[in-house]
């Protein structure tokens, strides 16, 4: 096969590409991304993991907007939202709080809250780090979450890095509303308020969730306190107000969203684009030669003038000589040099521009072979000489 240099190309690089992604060093992304799918520290596949276990019904998530869940979420489905930020607009906030009040139950965890659901119930958060002038600059490493309500462990302390739990709802005034925990300062960190029929819970430590602080000693029984106050439903987790319409239509996705086969996918198009590339040069067969057709006249002439010349019969070459040389000038100088006589050699002359010397040593050369019998091989090339002399205006 001619194209097995190419493919062992290939393969080598293949070879040598997955020995460098076995044997490199984990990289972490401590991208914030809070994805049920993302396993890096800052996403949220442990709590995915965890959610169903926890009242033992089916978590289904989603990338949709609450207004484009209004229609299919039904009161007897919790609902989650976790992200850096929640500021929904006016539908959005109109379809939440319509879900509440008839009777669902919804878990909000930001950061920060703002727009028209902040607005409406009256809620502001604060960052612990610049509630006090030089605050920012005296604050330790390690902060602390505990819960108040009478019926969670209010005892235990959670400890996380300071750096991810530094806010705080610090206005709460348009409904009234229970402290379910507070960091180490005693401000309010999660709080439930009732709307209708229904029940919000607004937390503003949203990194409790992420798989960094799951997984590190019993922080998970903070997360699991908090997520305890979800009725025992199916829970519908939007994604959509920190990722986006991130969820993508393509078949791929599986692939692109799993790392070693995300890598053999793109190690497969690199490889076709590749054999393309060396492919891309044009190949054709190789063209036959085929000879000119020969012109069969002059091998007829050549023929017969060797059998001529072979009999020795030299007169009657130089006879058909002379007649060929006599039809070329009348066909292109115009005279007849049948009756060759003194005028007509002049005529010859001065028309055709040849030499008076060459064109007279021809004409007796002709007048000589004509009165013989026969000539010699030598008159014969004499002959032809004076005759090409003539052409060649010599």
């Amino acid at each position: 096969m001619k194209d097995w240099k190419y493919i062992a190309y290939l393969v080598v690089l293949g070879v040598l590409l997955a020995a460098l992604l076995l044997t490199k060093n984990k990289q972490y992304d401590w991208t914030v991304t809070f994805s049920h799918e993302d396993k890096n520290p800052y996403g949220a596949y442990a709590l995915n993991e965890l959610l169903p276990t926890l009242h033992h019904k089916p978590v289904k998530n989603s990338y949709k907007t609450l207004y484009e869940l209004q229609d299919s979420l039904s009161p007897h489905q919790n609902l989650v939202i976790i992200s850096s930020m929640f500021g929904p607009g006016k539908e959005d906030t109109e379809a939440l709080l319509k879900y509440v009040s008839n009777g669902g139950t919804a878990l909000i965890a930001a950061n920060y809250l703002y727009g028209s659901f902040a607005d409406t119930l009256g809620l502001e958060v604060s960052d612990v780090l610049f509630n006090k002038i030089g605050n920012a600059f005296n604050q330790n490493d390690t902060a602390s979450l505990h819960f108040v309500s009478a019926v969670m462990d209010s005892a235990r302390e959670y400890r996380y890095k300071s750096g991810n739990i530094h806010n705080y709802i610090s206005r709460a005034d348009s409904v009234p509303a229970t402290t379910l925990a507070k960091n180490n300062h005693y401000q309010p960190v999660a709080i439930k308020t009732s709307w209708g029929n229904g029940t919000l819970l607004i937390n503003c430590t949203p990194m409790v969730f992420t798989n960094i602080h799951l997984l590190d000693s019993d922080n998970h029984k903070f997360a699991e306190g908090l997520l305890s106050y979800l009725p025992e439903r199916e829970t519908i987790w939007t994604e959509y107000y920190h990722l986006g319409r991130f969820e993508s239509a393509t078949p791929l996705r599986y692939v692109l969203i799993t790392e070693p086969l995300r890598w053999a996918y793109f190690l497969t198009i690199i490889s076709i684009l590749l054999f393309m590339i060396f492919e891309a040069k044009r190949k054709q067969r190789i063209i036959p030669v085929i000879k000119p057709l020969t012109n069969t006249s002059l091998e007829f002439v050549g023929t017969i003038g060797n059998l001529y010349y072979q009999n020795g019969d030299h007169k009657n070459i130089a006879e058909k000589k002379i007649q060929f040389f006599y039809e070329h000038v009348r066909t292109h100088q115009g005279i007849s040099l049948q009756h060759l006589n003194e005028n007509g050699v002049q005529f010859l002359i001065r028309k055709s521009g040849v030499p008076e010397k060459t064109v007279r040593a021809l004409v007796n050369r002709i007048q000589s072979i004509r009165t013989k019998e026969s000539i010699t091989a030598g008159e014969l090339t004499d002959l032809n000489l004076q005759i090409e002399n003539f052409h060649n205006k010599k």
